[in-house]
């Protein structure tokens, strides 16, 4: 059943309460940072696969088909199993309003859409370490093409909370992700793609709302 509320204001988190709830050194509130951080990062596992790892160009071309279609799955999976877990211990609780749950409460607060580089990097490394021990060479193209994802999935996030799309694939996204912050917070978990959701059930089924009726018009 969906919560009666969703989210406590429009307007940013008071400063007193970002610092008792939140580990503030993990937020940033720069949309570029995850490029100027990753984008080296996805280069050199390129690099390493064009010219240190002899895998052929197909075997390339498969690991990052391979992790654009673990993405979706990724995605969803740690959005809804992960990001709405509602824990009991004090770290959890911090560490998941952090990251998700204080931006439920404060939807169009720039320092809560962004995930920190204290976390993304660490876990970044350790995903390609678990992937270099399982497939060896193969994780370097696989590990690229996750850090592409990562960084679109970022953007994208950013953008659907501050941006105006004409393009209606992105308008389609965009709308997707607010209704599940204004409409049903227990639905509409994927992000980049809708695929998982209609498998799951998950998917907020009405074609008419506030929200899509709102967005229809700024975009007009």
């Amino acid at each position: 059943m969906a919560h009666q509320k969703l989210f406590l204001s429009n307007k940013d988190m008071p400063d007193e309460l970002l610092e008792e709830k939140t580990f503030g050194g993990f937020y940033i509130t720069n949309p570029h940072i995850p490029f100027y951080l990753f984008t080296p990062i996805v280069l050199t596992m390129f690099g390493i696969a064009l010219f240190a790892s002899h895998l052929l160009w197909w075997e390339i071309l498969g690991g990052i088909f391979a992790s654009m279609a673990f993405w979706t799955v990724f995605e969803y999976t740690m959005h809804r199993y992960f990001f709405h877990w509602e824990p009991t211990g004090k770290f959890w609780k911090k560490f998941l309003y952090t990251i998700h749950h204080g931006h439920h409460d404060y939807p169009n607060d720039k320092r809560m859409m962004l995930v920190g580089p204290l976390i993304t990097i660490p876990a970044f490394l350790i995903l390609w370490g678990i992937g270099y021990l399982l497939f060896g060479a193969y994780a370097h193209p696989f590990m690229g093409g996750l850090g592409s994802c990562y960084m679109f999935y970022d953007w994208l996030h950013f953008a659907a909370h501050n941006y105006t799309f004409k393009n209606p694939v992105l308008k389609k996204l965009k709308m997707h992700h607010l209704k599940h912050h204004y409409e049903d917070d227990e639905k509409n978990y994927g992000f980049t793609t809708f695929i998982w959701d209609e498998l799951m059930g998950t998917t907020i089924k009405h074609k008419k709302s506030r929200i899509s009726n709102k967005f229809n018009e700024q975009s007009n």
